[in-house]
């Protein structure tokens, strides 16, 4: 109960300090929430074939219950960490003993900065995959040993793997060891029909992913090609640069040493007993593992240290390798918190071995060092002039200080069409109850390339391409509003302009123009 309440109380003052960024991408979301309560049922998040609408969902729930508002998102967020909690704790108590389990518990509940954002912030199911792994990796363990004949087990983790499946191909990082430990220990000659289960309950739960992948206009096979297509803009790094990025700036992330969206370390020394304890960790349980040693549950060293694995080499062999800054890392926090909690727990009860004697308090003193640099990180990220963002590049993270007064300033002139950027258009939809429909036709990136898949709700561009008076919004970005002024002029097109914060407005065209006509 102590850790739940304790990662409750991080997250409420988390979002009443107003910390945590709403952006574009969490703005899709509760667009796509508001557009399922009034009939829509989009398969995948908005632009995209690969990423499936769960969490959109989920959030329309908690539209219908409590309002259409940015904090209901993150009230549905934070009830999704509450039951992560919950089944790693479950999870835990199972591979290890009460008091490593208890230690987990609390590693995860005042966790490194990367968790407390992706699991406050939503980017479209990460929650979800954390959630839905953690529970495979416990239906798995049980049928793997003392459940084989538990066939509602299989059905269910067949039906938590489809459901993670289609929510994002991430759930692969889980489902590898786990079909490596089933298959290893259950023979599917011997339990055909629990395997047939597993199979139906997985195949009906990712069912739109399929029903995509065979019938609809894009297929989600891409996402897990080397060569994405050229209008998703991504152009995937080498192998060397990736497994650098683990290195340097995804690894220092998940265990609290670098926040997401920076590039340098926090708190250096400070950290360096985190890393000693995490290398340290890591080594004794490879050698456990190794020499078979106790203090685990059978088939819990292989489990984690297999998602561990799985991670390092998808992280380097595919796409995902090319953001190595932080999102991705989120199935690491379930392993590297239960083998945390076990080592402290040895370190407890017998001293941390190779012949060195320590009294039992050296344990908890670890526990409370990892808790207390994680909880000054995130105090320390909360507290600093761009809060927690999701945003790795400054040009994009826009201050929510003058929302208020640009949406104000739009209505009073009837200003509500026109074109914007993709960090500026789907949360001012959003925030104005999609009064200001903006196409996101403009580039926001500093040497003005422009990815055409930012554009990802048709009906926008349409309710734009129709208007007979549109305004142009830009943010952070001098350069560009220089040259729209001077395209605008070019056309012959007159305009009046406004900053407002970190926007900037081209109002009263003397006509309507197109970025295309100018150009862009």
């Amino acid at each position: 109960m102590g850790p739940l309440v304790a990662a409750t109380a991080l997250r409420i003052w988390l979002l009443a300090t107003g910390s945590v960024t709403f952006n574009a991408d969490e703005a899709v979301v509760a667009l796509m929430a508001r557009h399922i309560l009034r009939g829509e049922t989009p398969a995948f998040f908005y632009g995209q074939s690969y990423m499936g609408s769960l969490d959109a969902y989920l959030v329309a729930g908690g539209f219908a219950l409590l309002g259409e508002s940015v904090t209901t998102v993150r009230v549905v967020q934070s009830l999704l960490f509450a039951l992560i909690m919950v089944v790693t704790y479950a999870l835990a108590l199972r591979l290890a003993d009460p008091i490593g389990a208890s230690a987990a518990a609390w590693l995860m509940a005042v966790p490194p900065v990367v968790v407390s954002l992706y699991t406050t912030a939503t980017l479209g199911g990460y929650n979800e995959v954390l959630l839905l792994g953690t529970l495979c990796l416990l239906l798995g363990h049980y049928v793997a040993h003392e459940h084989r004949d538990r066939l509602w087990m299989w059905a269910a983790l067949g039906a938590a793997a489809g459901l993670g499946f289609w929510t994002s191909p991430l759930i692969a990082v889980y489902l590898i060891p786990i079909g490596w430990l089933v298959l290893s220990r259950v023979s599917p000659r011997r339990y055909v029909t629990a395997y047939v289960l597993a199979a139906v309950g997985f195949l009906a739960l990712s069912a739109p992913w399929w029903l995509d992948a065979l019938f609809g206009h894009g297929s989600p096979f891409y996402i897990l090609s080397a060569h994405r297509p050229d209008s998703t803009g991504f152009d995937p790094a080498p192998v060397p640069m990736r497994i650098l990025g683990l290195l340097l700036l995804g690894l220092p992330t998940v265990i609290g040493m670098r926040f997401p969206w920076e590039g340098g370390y926090f708190a250096l020394p400070l950290a360096a007993p985190v890393v000693v304890f995490t290398m340290g960790m890591m080594w004794y349980h490879v050698r456990a593992w190794r020499r078979h040693e106790n203090g685990m549950a059978t088939g819990a060293r292989p489990l984690l240290l297999g998602l561990i694995a799985t991670f390092v080499t998808l992280f380097a062999a595919t796409p995902f390798g090319t953001d190595p800054t932080g999102r991705y890392f989120l199935p690491l926090a379930t392993s590297l918190s239960i083998l945390s909690g076990a080592a402290i727990s040895r370190v407890i009860r017998e001293g941390p071995g190779m012949g060195i004697r320590a009294p039992s308090w050296m344990g908890v003193a670890i526990l409370v060092y990892l808790l207390v640099f994680n909880l000054a990180g995130n105090v320390s990220a909360a507290l600093s002039p761009t809060g927690l963002t999701t945003q790795f590049d400054p040009i994009s993270h826009i201050s929510h200080d003058y929302d208020d007064e640009l949406m104000a300033f739009l209505r009073e002139r009837g200003l509500t069409r026109g074109y914007s950027n993709y960090w500026v258009a789907f949360r001012l939809a959003f925030l104005s109850g999609e009064e200001i429909i903006l196409s996101a036709s403009l580039p926001y990136k500093a040497d003005l390339s422009y990815n055409p898949a930012d554009n990802r709700y048709p009906p926008y561009q349409e309710a734009v391409a129709e208007a007979d008076e549109v305004v142009y919004i830009t943010s952070n970005h001098p350069r560009l509003d220089a040259l729209i002024a001077e395209r605008m002029r070019e056309a012959g097109v007159s305009f009046n302009e406004r900053q407002i914060g970190p926007y900037h407005v081209f109002y009263d065209l003397s006509r309507p123009i197109s970025p295309e006509e100018m150009g862009f």
